[in-house]
């Protein structure tokens, strides 16, 4: 099967920036993350469906409350699937399982009567018979406890060992108070004496005492502990067998509470479900209300129209130092659209920027840009060399080649195709003529393609859209003042914004001024301007 984008597409594009800013909380989020598709062509319906899902998101006013449960929200799957493996469940696990049910029906309670609640896959079903035989007390409490409400014959154990206890430590208080006021001594909290070996007298007392017994010694002293007495040792006989017993009852309790679990696994499991999805898309909902990305339109026509796009990666960068990003409008009208125009005048960026928009809208999220109309795409290519293919042995044509083989192989069916200055890298006539070729050739197919080129007579056809770069933008050349330090103050002078030109053939030249701009001597710049 062909994928929808390469893993190098990915990060030309900038994609996985993107998609691994979208962060849901928990392990079914993540999960429902890690598995999610691409709409592609033909899937329009339910891509707009996903649109109004996380519309719903944004426009909920207990949003909050939402990200609060899923914050407690933890992952029960390995315990359900014990449960419905006949295994016995023990008090951590079923406790899990009361707190999901918990957050479940809080989660419930939430989308109750939003626009969410509409939606099937978002739908969230309360299990409260199997609430009930996890709390049949109805304590509503965040823990998990063997109740006594769970069986007589268990609250008739723990009462008996609550009386055997009772009478236990009356029967040891007894003895602790009459060797007290008869040795005249005091016992500690542990019901300990210590005499020191210089008070003989009251060592041979304590010796010869039938309810005491010697419990430590060392060269100073010795320690008296209380002795059970035979009633005591019964008790305690009667305390452990009543254990044993009570034990055995929660076990058979805790049996019968897994049964439970597994006669509701399958509720269990899609609801595991339906909690990565709410919070898969709360992520996306958080992540477009962060970047102000909006809603896009989505049409079958092949078409893509942007009104102030952002490269969210770009944006970051130059905001990190305190640039400001400026936001490019576009109209693809045709199969294949050329950018050209001024050198470091930001092509690839709108290239990369054209990718991002129409990938993310693909993976059900919302754009960054004012506005954005665009159709979906079975696979989505971007040939701007590839390193990993250069370290392999390629050369930086070898590399692009092998992309665009790639890229044409799949023009068949609806595909976006970027190409940023193909060939390049080898001789200019060599390079127009596969450039131009190219073109012609995917003039024709049901795809749109974008190219960035240096080369004049590309866009020459009136099949071909010519989208030029505005290019270095000052008042004039003989100031003598348009010097340059530094390679980035190239952009203050820059109009980076895309504008359509027809019947031009040939392109800007911007590399003679930038040159003069950075100093290069006058000579040089006017012996190159009589070859130009």
């Amino acid at each position: 099967m062909k994928k929808f984008m390469t893993e190098s597409t990915k990060r030309n594009i900038n994609f996985d920036y993107i998609f691994n800013e979208i962060r849901p909380i928990t392990e079914y989020g993540i999960k429902a993350k890690q598995e999610a598709k691409p709409f592609t062509k033909g899937h329009e319906a339910e891509l707009l469906e996903e649109f109004n899902k996380i519309e719903a998101f944004l426009d909920m006013k207990e949003r909050r409350d939402a990200i609060d449960v899923l914050k407690h929200i933890k992952n029960i799957v390995e315990t359900i699937e014990r449960a419905k493996n006949n295994q016995v469940l023990d008090e951590v696990e079923l406790f899990e399982i009361k707190n999901f049910i918990m957050q479940v029906e809080r989660m419930e309670k939430s989308l109750r009567g939003t626009l969410i609640s509409i939606y099937e896959d978002l739908r969230l079903t309360p299990l409260p018979q199997l609430y009930k035989a996890l709390d049949p007390a109805n304590e509503k409490m965040y823990t998990f406890y063997i109740y006594d409400e769970y069986s007589e014959k268990l609250k008739n154990l723990r009462q008996k060992k609550k009386e055997t206890d009772i009478l236990i430590r009356q029967l040891k208080k007894e003895i602790k108070n009459n060797i007290q006021e008869k040795y005249n001594i005091k016992f500690n909290l542990r019901d300990e004496v210590t005499i020191s070996k210089s008070d003989k007298e009251k060592l041979d007392e304590l010796t010869k005492e039938i309810n005491l017994k010697v419990s430590a010694e060392n060269y100073l002293s010795i320690i008296f502990k209380i002795k059970n007495s035979k009633k005591i040792d019964e008790c305690e006989h009667k305390l452990e067998s009543l254990t044993a017993e009570e034990e055995q009852e929660e076990y058979v309790i805790r049996q019968n509470i897994s049964g439970e679990v597994k006669s509701n696994y399958e509720d269990l499991l899609k609801s595991t479900k339906t909690i990565g999805r709410i919070d898969y898309i709360i992520a996306k909902a958080n992540y477009a209300q962060k970047t102000k990305s909006v809603k896009p339109d989505i049409t079958t026509e092949l078409e893509i129209e942007v009104k102030n796009g952002r490269n969210l990666k770009l944006e970051k960068t130059l905001k990190e130092k305190h640039k400001d990003y400026v936001p490019i409008d576009l109209s693809l009208k045709t199969n294949v659209t050329c950018i050209t125009g001024a050198n470091m005048g930001g092509k690839t960026v709108s290239l990369r920027m054209i990718g991002q928009i129409a990938s993310t809208a693909s993976y059900g999220m919302f754009v960054p840009c004012e506005y954005a109309k665009l159709c979906l795409f079975e696979h989505i290519h971007i040939s701007v060399g590839d390193d990993q293919s250069i370290e392999k042995g390629l050369s930086t044509f070898g590399a692009e080649i092998m992309n665009l083989k790639e890229a044409l192989e799949n023009s068949k069916e609806r595909c976006l195709i970027l190409i940023d200055e193909l060939a390049g890298g080898t001789n200019p006539k060599e390079g127009y003529a596969i450039t131009k070729a190219v073109v012609n050739y995917l003039k024709n197919k049901d795809c749109i393609t974008i190219l960035t080129t240096h080369y004049d007579n590309v866009a020459n056809d009136h099949e071909v859209q010519n989208l030029q770069v505005a290019g270095l933008n000052f008042p004039s050349w003989n100031d003598g003042e348009m010097k340059i330090s530094n390679i980035d103050q190239i952009s203050k002078y820059m109009d980076y914004r895309l504008i359509e030109v027809k019947n031009e053939n040939f392109i800007p030249k911007d590399a003679l001024k930038i040159a003069k701009m950075a100093g290069i001597e006058d000579i040089i710049i006017k012996d190159a301007e009589k070859y130009i």
